[in-house]
């Protein structure tokens, strides 16, 4: 039975968003028509599923063709385009599935579609392989964990990457004209979905995989994906050994405007903090450390930005931090990144520290609440907010267990697993929209079930 929601003018719409002359007034009706704090599924008009690249044009994994199954499954993420109100699904990798297909999700319609075809791929060695571009033109399917973000001055997708498909280590490139020998890593990769929907490669013409009736087809490219070559440039020197974003986390913020990305990782080794401003001219791009892994942090929980604070929080999996965090106000290679033990934190600490979605949390920050809004699956969430004293404080910390109003809500690791949609955590899953004041979820390997929530304080953008 459908569900039936009405929005400011008393208008009834059903199965998906009543799609106007602008949705997005739609949507903002819907949320100014939630109750504070709830959550509301979009109704999905596809299923994730439903909109998967036709099984001869996957590429090859094992001994079959590739699932996309994986994609939002194993270590996942998303970004929210706030120009397209869509999510862009790019994933896979290591040892799950060669798939680099980009997905989308459109938020005022419910539809997922494959926005370009994927690559075929060349195998190197065992537990080896590169697309057939040797990544040039496509990146290699990947674990993003939270690398994946929307930068809305250039209007792309990008990604870090993570544990790439194969080798389970960072992007790689080969040269195709040599026998695909090794050449270098590679930086971050950024999407153009302007040419979404086409049925083209995403990569170069004949990229394709070519089995069944595609045998000899050169599909016709639209070479959407641009390489930062930032190690063949000499721009990624200030990695040093950091040289892959395995178990990263990142979080955007215009600045001076420019699209600035804030980039940490939590593989083993050094755990340090990266700024990376990007321009139109890829060799204009600078990275420069801004924080020093020093105390560390354990486990690939993911991170986000206080905007208000100026500090970069990510979880720790560890028994005795709950949580890591640099202060940027004092940005630099010596700026050491301070723990913030379960000890010290005010509130709901304990209810935190036994919730069974506590290895699952992702937070992200909320500029009206100016808080960071943690959730792990299920419908509960916790609220976290840091002290406003400069140096920022290992100390004062609070965390507030916060139950939503209402029946609906996602589903808890133990229903998504009894239901075949289940994962390895939230990771990065969660995004705040700033154009909507709310925040999106995606959890369901196979459904790609979206969930809003409306936090507590919520203001119309449009007053």
């Amino acid at each position: 039975m459908p569900t039936y929601e009405m929005n400011s003018n008393n208008e009834v719409f059903a199965g998906r968003f009543k799609v106007s002359a602008d949705p997005m007034l739609d949507m903002l009706d819907m949320l100014a028509a939630m109750p504070n704090n709830s959550w509301h599924q979009i109704p999905l008009a596809t299923s994730f599923t439903e909109s998967w690249v036709e099984t001869e044009l996957r590429p090859p994994y094992l001994s079959a063709k590739a699932s996309p199954v994986a994609i939002i499954r194993a270590w996942g993420c998303i970004a929210y385009d706030t120009s397209r109100r869509q999510l862009v699904l790019w994933g896979g990798g290591h040892a799950n599935t060669s798939d680099n297909t980009p997905y989308i999700f459109d938020m005022t319609t419910g539809i997922y579609s494959y926005a370009y075809l994927p690559s075929d791929y060349v195998t190197l060695g065992t537990g080896l392989h590169t697309p057939i571009c040797g990544g040039f033109r496509q990146p290699n399917s990947s674990h993003c964990y939270d690398n994946n973000l929307y930068l809305p001055i250039l209007d792309k997708f990008c990604t870090f990457g993570g544990a790439q498909h194969g080798d389970g280590g960072a992007f790689k490139l080969y040269d195709s004209s040599n026998g695909y020998s090794y050449l270098r890593l590679a930086g971050a990769y950024l999407l153009d979905t302007a040419a979404a929907g086409q049925n083209l490669v995403a990569g170069g013409t004949g990229d394709n995989p070519k089995t069944g009736a595609f045998t000899g087809v050169n599909i016709a490219g639209a070479n959407a994906w641009q390489l930062r070559d930032w190690f063949g440039t000499g721009q990624a020197s200030v990695f040093g050994s950091e040289n892959t974003l395995t178990n990263g986390k990142t979080a955007y913020r215009e600045e001076a405007g420019r699209d600035v990305v804030y980039a940490a990782r939590s593989a083993s080794g050094n755990k340090s903090l990266y700024r990376i401003e990007f321009h139109q001219d890829q060799s204009n791009d600078v990275i420069t450390k801004v924080g020093r892994g020093f105390n560390g942090n354990s486990g690939s929980l993911s991170g986000g930005l206080d905007t208000q604070r100026n500090i970069f929080v990510q979880g720790n999996s560890g028994t005795t931090a709950a949580f890591v965090f640099w202060d940027l106000d004092y940005s630099g290679p010596t700026n050491n990144d301070k723990r913030v033990r379960y000890d010290s934190i005010n509130g709901d600490i304990t209810e935190y520290l036994n919730d069974i979605h506590n290895g699952m949390m992702a937070p992200d920050f909320d500029r009206q609440l100016n808080k960071f809004v943690l959730w792990g699956n299920g419908g509960t969430l916790y609220y976290l907010t840091p002290p406003d004293q400069k140096p920022t404080l290992t100390t004062g910390w609070h965390i507030e267990k916060v139950e939503p109003t209402g029946a609906s809500r996602p589903m808890t690791a133990a229903e998504l697993s009894a239901s075949g949609g289940g994962g390895v955590g939230v990771y990065g899953k969660w995004e705040y929209a700033p154009d909507l004041r709310c925040f999106i979820g995606l959890q369901h390997a196979q459904l790609g079930n979206v969930w809003l929530y409306k936090p507590r304080n919520w203001t119309d953008p449009r007053i």
